[in-house]
């Protein structure tokens, strides 16, 4: 049945295309003739992949599946950006770090731990209320303890084998995200209104000026999102669901390539 509003593959699509002009300005922008608006528009993506994941993770049918392609998929774009890099070095020595998918998978782990302490909660299971907290607490205490001993001889492949909220893409602010969610996917208005208080949070308020808006920091305006979240129907839409698997890697890897011939 249609119902009105955009589908999640509508929405995944304009996030796609989003994507593309905010990644020309990462790989372009030192030839100073990419409009930092590419990016302004960019910050929407993530917040966006963020929300679907959660929706996909809700109406998959496999859950295991779901989460195993997306950790598959975060592998290749450690083993990719390597090659890549090995392959077409580009002589400002500039790194090659994009892996969101590294990011959604590490959403899909938390919100299965909370899955499983609701039920602990639910049940009166003490041990698995336990369990639990501890799962929730240990990327957390994993990303610490590497963070500390980076020094330690091949501790920076676990970095990349062992996706923690301190080293993936976004941080914990969009980990977050994708828990605030999950937690309120039946309460719309207090998800749009909780997501636009983060993203307020993030203005620079201690040094809040024109320049500090849109120069300096300008994650806030993932706000920008706001709008199309309002307007998802809760509809899948059409299929294809490994566009976005194919599509991430190629274009990241097709505007590296083709910025190595203009630094």
């Amino acid at each position: 049945m249609f119902k009105k509003g955009l589908t999640g593959f509508q929405i995944k699509l304009i996030a796609l295309f989003l994507m593309v002009f905010d990644h020309v300005h990462y790989f372009f922008s030192f030839t100073n003739q990419v409009p930092l608006w590419f990016t302004w528009i960019g910050r929407v993506v993530a917040p966006i992949f963020a929300f679907m994941t959660v929706e996909g993770f809700v109406h998959t049918r496999n859950r295991a599946k779901y989460m195993a392609r997306l950790y598959v998929g975060s592998l290749i774009m450690v083993l990719g950006n390597q090659w890549i890099t090995r392959w077409f070095p580009r002589s400002d020595n500039a790194a090659l770090m994009a892996n969101i998918f590294a990011t959604l998978f590490l959403i899909t782990v938390y919100l299965t731990i909370i899955d499983y302490l609701k039920k602990g909660i639910k049940e009166r299971r003490i041990m698995s209320v336990v369990l639990g907290i501890l799962g929730l607490v240990l990327p957390v205490a994993l990303g610490i303890f590497m963070m500390m001993n980076l020094h330690i001889p091949g501790m920076i492949h676990a970095v990349f084998l062992l996706p923690t909220p301190i080293f993936v893409e976004g941080g914990p602010i969009f980990v977050g995200l994708g828990i605030l969610f999950y937690l309120t996917r039946d309460k719309k208005t207090l998800q749009l209104i909780l997501y636009a208080l983060v993203s307020i949070a993030l203005i620079p308020w201690q040094n809040f000026s024109l320049q500090g808006l849109l120069y300096n920091n300008f994650q806030w305006l993932m706000i920008g999102a706001l709008p199309l979240l309002a307007l998802y129907n809760g509809q899948r839409g059409k299929g294809m669901k490994y566009l976005f698997y194919v599509f991430y890697p190629v274009h990241i890897y097709a505007l590296y390539i083709l910025s190595t011939f203009f630094v």
